[in-house]
């Protein structure tokens, strides 16, 4: 088997088991079911990973790579920090309405906490690239001075946050568009000098 076609054949199982994990869950998949979805052999799936755990972390990690890869391209070639904010939020909102199910019912068996490590690192990267936009933002006078990272934690929480209530509450799942003119505007009414002087009266 040539190179390109490991590689093809390593991207169908992904996908397989994605779509195999998304229906039945972790606990409800199995091997054979993914090599089914898949179009090959139990034997052949062995080749490429060991177990189902081994399996479903390659899942993640792949749509890290994919979210990462989609933030690049909506994200990385606007030169506007607000819109390079809207954009963050939408893509990492959109990303995860896309995955909805799989989201749903992987944490709900096995929750938050598995591969804390490696979710970190991809966290990470996300909160350097948010930084770096919100910096650049506050030195172009266009956001206001925040406590050093206190707005990049502030919205990434907020996010954070979308995705547990795609599984505990998802009938209440708020839009990319009201998640960003809060965050960017505020709760607040700005009035202006007379405003203020007549409406506060």
């Amino acid at each position: 088997m040539n190179r390109r076609s490991a590689e093809d054949t390593r991207r169908i199982i992904t996908d397989a088991a994605l779509t195999v994990f998304s229906k039945s869950g972790f606990e409800g998949a199995n091997m054979r079911m993914i090599a089914a979805e898949a179009g090959i052999s139990v034997g052949a799936l062995y080749l490429y990973h060991r177990n189902k755990e081994e399996l479903c972390a390659t899942v993640f990690k792949g749509l890290f790579k994919e979210f990462k890869r989609e933030i690049d391209e909506k994200v990385l070639g606007l030169s506007d920090p607000v819109e390079q904010i809207r954009a963050y939020i939408g893509t990492y909102m959109e990303m995860a309405k896309t995955h909805r199910e799989f989201i749903y019912t992987f944490n709900r068996e096995r929750g938050f906490t598995f591969g804390v490590e490696w979710k970190q690192g991809f966290f990470a990267e996300l909160r350097a690239l948010v930084d770096s936009i919100i910096r650049r933002g506050v030195e172009q006078g266009v956001f206001s001075e925040v406590g050093k990272g206190e707005a990049t934690k502030v919205l990434m929480s907020v996010l954070r946050g979308y995705v547990v209530s795609i599984v505990i509450d998802p009938e209440n799942l708020f839009s990319a568009d009201a998640c960003t003119d809060i965050l960017l505007n505020g709760l607040v009414k700005r009035y202006g000098p007379e405003e203020r002087a007549n409406g506060l009266q």
